[in-house]
């Protein structure tokens, strides 16, 4: 059985964890006052329990890319993708376990050679590089390339075999 996230998960959840945890930099928007990006929030999270979109690990890519590719919201967009493929993995059981931070940045580096690495002080753990570093490729052209909507998912659910492992019972 696959967990999906949903609106209201977001609104409880989702929308306050963002606010507290990941606007330090930038103040995140009222997500749930934005109702057309909330209707288009609906959409991905329903479309991505499509058969198509599998394994699950699949319907990870796509969430991640469509909410960033979408600009369903004011701002704030790469922290909701970050937050609900992160629900999502943690949800289905996966095990979010990053190598040390040069591999991560050579991961990412072979895939997007255009990557322009930052240093960010309040990150202590390496898949908090992985995570902000796919976020901000997938969202900039620049970096990406003219990679076509299946080819940045398929990248990016081939990135996302690197970092997580699905938990045995």
């Amino acid at each position: 059985m696959i967990y999906y996230p949903s609106i209201p998960i977001c609104e409880k959840i989702l929308f306050p964890f963002i606010r507290e945890r990941m606007a330090k930099r930038e103040p995140a928007p009222e997500y749930s006052f934005e109702r057309e990006g909330l209707e288009k929030l609906q959409s991905v999270l329903e479309f991505m329990k499509n058969p198509h979109y599998s394994p699950a690990l699949a319907k990870a890519a796509y969430l991640f890319c469509s909410v960033i590719d979408g600009h369903h919201f004011s701002n704030g967009n790469k922290r909701l993708a970050v937050a609900l493929l992160t629900y999502f993995l943690i949800m289905n059981e996966f095990e979010i376990q990053a190598p040390q931070l040069s591999s991560i940045q050579n991961i990412l580096r072979q895939a997007f050679s255009r990557l322009q690495w930052e240093r960010v002080d309040s990150f202590s753990r390496p898949e908090e590089y992985f995570f902000y570093h796919l976020a901000l490729v997938i969202a900039d052209r620049n970096q990406k390339g003219n990679l076509s909507f299946r080819q940045e998912q398929n990248l990016v659910r081939n990135l996302l075999g690197y970092i997580v492992k699905k938990r045995m019972r």
